[in-house]
């Protein structure tokens, strides 16, 4: 594991060699240039994993891009079935590619987030991806959200074998696989405010528990946010319907985020 000095001091390097080398070389020479240095170049296991979040954090904005768009197209009704089978395939391919960064990205914050900041994981990602702030708080706060719905997860008696999906599993709308009263249970972790959403899919129960932002500090779930989540979690599990009833504490909370009107959804 890295010491937060060289975190801090390789991931400014990276950002600060993407801005001179753009300088000099252009976008794509500067961004080859940098992956080149920092990824194929880095022998030490844990400076490459760095290396790879932090230089390809361009490209992964413009693939977000991308599927924004290619979504776009494709509920547009303007294609023809050639044409949306060829871009559903490229759809396809890009998604799991999001996917995998996005599990890279989640798998680095839980493993430094007592020596980094959110706002500093932010700020190298934005750098590194010339300006794409939204998809950089989208990314992390995504990232974060699960790391804060696992921890209450895990600190259920109720469910056991609690485990993070695999990509192929992310890619269907699985954030987390476990066992609840023998039967097999599937949750999709939401950033910001949503009221819990329990239904069946694909033959099982599922759920979609949001993780209020409130509900972490300095990256970690805390202790009422734990609180919260167990009780918007057990009242999903409760329910049989679609729409589980929320919390008091969420229904405030709902007020508050539509007079704020901050929203940000995974």
């Amino acid at each position: 594991m890295l010491t937060r000095s060289q975190v801090v001091d390789r991931a400014e390097t990276i950002v600060s060699d993407l801005d001179s080398f753009r300088a000099q070389h252009g976008q794509s020479e500067a961004l080859t240039l940098v992956w080149e240095k920092y990824v194929e170049a880095e022998t030490d296991p844990d400076m490459r994993r760095l290396g790879e979040l932090i230089a390809d954090s361009r490209r992964q904005a413009m693939i977000q891009h991308q599927l924004d768009d290619d979504r776009e197209a494709m509920h547009s009704g303007r294609l023809n079935r050639e044409q949306f089978q060829e871009m559903q395939h490229r759809f396809d391919t890009l998604r799991r590619n999001a996917c995998v960064y996005n599990h890279m990205t989640r798998v680095f914050i839980d493993e430094y987030a007592e020596v980094v900041s959110e706002h500093e994981i932010v700020d190298w990602m934005i750098g590194a991806s010339f300006g794409a702030r939204q998809w950089a708080l989208a990314v992390v706060r995504g990232a974060v959200s699960e790391i804060a719905l696992r921890r209450a997860l895990l600190n259920m008696p109720e469910l056991s074998g609690v485990r993070h999906s695999t990509v192929e599993e992310d890619l269907v709308g699985i954030d987390f696989i476990a066992q609840c009263q023998g039967q097999v249970l599937t949750i999709d972790a939401k950033s910001g405010l949503y009221r819990p959403l329990s239904l069946h899919k694909r033959g099982h129960r599922h759920l979609e528990i949001s993780v209020p932002r409130d509900a972490i500090e300095k990256l970690r779930l805390s202790d009422e946010g734990e609180k919260l989540l167990h009780e918007e979690i057990r009242q999903a599990l409760g329910e049989s319907g679609e729409k589980a009833r929320p919390s008091r504490h969420l229904e405030e909370r709902h007020k508050d985020f539509h007079e704020e009107q901050w929203h940000y959804r995974k």
